[in-house]
């Protein structure tokens, strides 16, 4: 079985298409008055975001290539890997350009949940997938 992450993986993923500079970010309360509760629920999205979607892939030249082992599609409510597919059951934005996703995937004939981070970097031109 192909699993996407191990404990020790970080790829660096660049855009192939899609991806943009993140979202500027925003000043936030200080932490006394934040209410941890409302503020995980204003952090759960229920939709990939804009800025995240898209083709990346490990380089420029590989982008092209459907079969890339790298190749990584991100739509608003779908993700798809090489040989396997994601539905996210949980996204919650952690920063400006951070979230963290908790999948339901389904590939080589077995399904199974896993919590992954992406990142994008400050052009916006790549993700970091942990």
């Amino acid at each position: 079985m192909y699993r996407i992450a191990t404990a020790a993986a970080l790829f660096a993923l660049a855009a192939c298409s899609g991806g943009s500079e993140p979202a500027a970010e925003q000043e936030q309360p200080a932490a006394a008055n934040i209410d941890v509760e409302a503020a995980a629920e204003a952090a759960t999205l229920d939709t990939i975001p804009e800025r995240f979607r898209g083709r990346w892939d490990f380089s420029e030249e590989t982008c092209a290539d459907p079969a890339s082992e790298m190749r990584l599609d991100i739509k608003a409510e779908r993700i798809a890997y090489y040989e396997s597919a994601a539905i996210p059951v949980t996204i919650t934005e952690t920063g400006p350009a951070t979230l963290t996703v908790v999948h339901r995937f389904s590939g080589e004939g077995e399904e199974w949940e896993e919590t992954l981070a992406y990142e994008l970097s400050e052009d916006g031109e790549a993700v970091l997938l942990n």
